[in-house]
């Protein structure tokens, strides 16, 4: 299980021991410079962010089951779908599950799948693609 405690936009990352899945939580917090304008009066965490932490997650992902490519960092090159379902307030922790997608590898790209969660009710859920 690979565990990263020093990431910004999440908390802690680990890698299930099959290599099939990561997760992520990155806990709001309340105080967070973001927030303010992130609606004012109602805060919210930013689907920027949601989206983020779920590339994390991917990256780490990636790097778990390609050890050949450890010292190539993985970018965002494209995402197809986005959704946010529902608002994170400050205070929640947010989770979330990135797979890879069946038949993603090839000349240096990987796409993935991530479905984020609070406390079990679905807020995100998003497809996106990653380049070394």
């Amino acid at each position: 299980m690979l565990r990263c405690h020093t990431l910004q936009f999440a908390d802690t990352i680990t890698v299930d021991s099959a290599g099939s899945s990561a997760r992520a939580f990155f806990f709001v917090d309340p105080a967070a410079d973001y927030l303010k304008d992130h609606f004012p009066g109602a805060p919210t965490l930013p689907g920027l962010v949601m989206l983020e932490t779920a590339v994390r997650a991917a990256a780490a992902l990636w790097d778990a089951t390609e050890a050949d490519d450890r010292n190539r960092t993985a970018t965002l090159q494209h995402v197809e779908r986005l959704q946010i379902v529902r608002r994170v307030v400050p205070g929640e922790t947010f989770t979330v599950e990135t797979v890879r997608e069946p038949g993603s590898t090839g000349s240096g790209t990987m796409s993935f799948t991530a479905r984020g969660t609070v406390a079990g009710d679905m807020v995100m859920r998003a497809r996106f693609r990653l380049r070394r």
